[in-house]
């Protein structure tokens, strides 16, 4: 596994204070858990998708019982397929949470409908609200001329049936029930049967706090304190959801989609370097290029090759199928030779100011010397051809020099550039993984 920079190490602090703020203190440690999960899957959601992280928070306002929680489930976060989710999450459902079609106008796999019983029983978050008429009338748009309404008909309470041509009512249904208007005005010693009704005010109750997607807070507390723990209650509120670290997500996932345009050396008529046992250098660059493309293809990345056989291809020709597609980085792969056979090792250059470059070239070169053991001559500026007509963040890399005798047997070793391939493609994953958390 490739490891990245720990999440927590960078973002325990915000994480706690996000907790501190958004989760009432006195609820139980299994709740405040689920509560640090769900801030890391939005923090970590939120850095995917590549928005900038205001890191800098006021320590004093971070509860200790928030750290505990973020300590308790270090870089977990909440995921589905290949993707976090986008973590809804409420104080109380008054009784059932909602499909995501009902607030969201589409369908989320994660975000069902469960029924809350400890939701159904609380009557903490039961409020009603008073409102007049005219004011609802205003909060929608609608301009009532009220003074001059002289009936509305309050559908089981009070319904004029019949009126007569001098706007008096004749038949009246009170509850249901049809009664005389007569009787209606002495019961309520009124003076005239011409008489109309409107409502002034409504009262709206209200069950629950919040938009009832994802976890309900209150039930997540109330669940804890019947021993449920922060997986299980997370797993109820979320539907088919994993919880993993951040570590196995970024393992994974951070080339997904990402494009790569691999340019091996030379071919056809040009050989390249070569070795009078008929060790040729583009047919070693061939072999690493499409070793790397199926290792970086195993986590989703689309590498694509200038060429896939021995057949001769001129600089711009390469320059122009990088620019065919979208791609973020292009890799051009050679191998050295020099006069002196002790010299050796591996090397990367970069076009002049070129810092993006430059450090996945030292991330790459590192995990090159460190699985392989080729000497790390580092990442240099250059002003290479392909490289400055590409218009992307472009290496070009010598992996080993010909003339010294141990490298030649590598790189004439299947086995060898197999390995040389992976330590490349790690490289890669780890440079995108430390890139999404930082």
């Amino acid at each position: 596994m490739i490891k990245s920079e720990s999440m927590d190490s960078i973002y325990k602090d915000l994480i706690a204070y996000m907790v501190s703020r958004n989760i009432p203190l006195d609820y139980h440690e299994e709740a405040l858990k689920c509560q640090a999960i769900i801030e890391r899957t939005i923090l970590f959601r939120k850095i995917k998708d590549g928005e900038h992280i205001y890191n800098n928070v006021d320590k004093e306002d971070i509860h200790p019982k928030a750290y505990k929680a973020v300590e308790d489930t270090q870089n977990l976060i909440i995921m589905i397929k290949d993707n976090p989710i986008i973590a809804h999450y409420h104080i109380s459902c008054g009784g059932s949470t909602q499909n995501s079609e009902s607030v969201l106008n589409r369908k989320i796999d994660y975000l069902r409908k469960v029924t809350c019983e400890e939701c159904k029983r609380c009557e903490t978050f039961t409020t009603q609200i008073n409102l007049h008429i005219e004011e609802l009338a205003q909060k929608f748009g609608y301009s009532l001329p009220l003074d001059k309404i002289t009936v509305f008909n309050i559908d089981k309470v009070l319904k004029v049936i019949k009126k007569d041509d001098s706007d008096r009512i004749e038949v009246l249904e009170v509850f249901g029930n049809s009664i005389d208007p007569v009787d209606f005005i002495n019961i309520l010693n009124l003076d005239c049967t011409r008489f109309g009704f409107r409502p002034s005010q409504i009262t709206l109750y209200i069950k629950g706090s919040g938009n009832g997607l994802g976890l309900c807070q209150y039930g997540a507390n109330e669940k804890a304190k019947n021993n449920w723990n922060f997986d299980q209650i997370l797993n109820y509120y979320y539907t088919n959801i994993n919880i993993c670290t951040v570590e196995e997500f970024n393992s994974k996932f951070p080339l997904k989609g990402k494009k790569i345009f691999i340019d091996p050396g030379h071919g056809g008529h040009d050989s390249g370097n070569c070795t009078e046992d008929g060790l040729r250098e583009k047919d070693i660059t061939l072999n690493l290029s499409i070793k790397l493309r199926n290792e970086l293809k195993k986590y989703g990345m689309i590498a694509n090759l200038s060429r896939e056989n021995d057949e001769y291809l001129s600089l711009d020709e390469r320059i122009k199928k990088s620019k065919e597609d979208k791609h973020e980085i292009l890799i051009s792969i050679h191998v050295n030779k020099s006069k002196f056979e002790s010299i050796n090792g591996a090397e990367a250059f970069c076009y002049w100011g070129d810092t993006n470059a430059e450090n996945l070239g030292k991330v790459i070169m590192d995990s090159i010397s460190k699985t392989t053991g080729i000497k790390n001559r580092g990442v240099k500026e250059g002003n290479f051809y392909i490289l400055r007509e590409c218009r992307i963040s472009g290496l070009y890399f010598e992996i080993g020099y010909l003339s010294n005798e141990s490298e030649k047997s590598n790189l004439s070793n299947d086995e060898f550039i197999q390995k040389l391939s992976e330590s490349i493609c790690e490289g890669i994953l780890k440079y995108y993984c430390n890139k999404m958390l930082t």
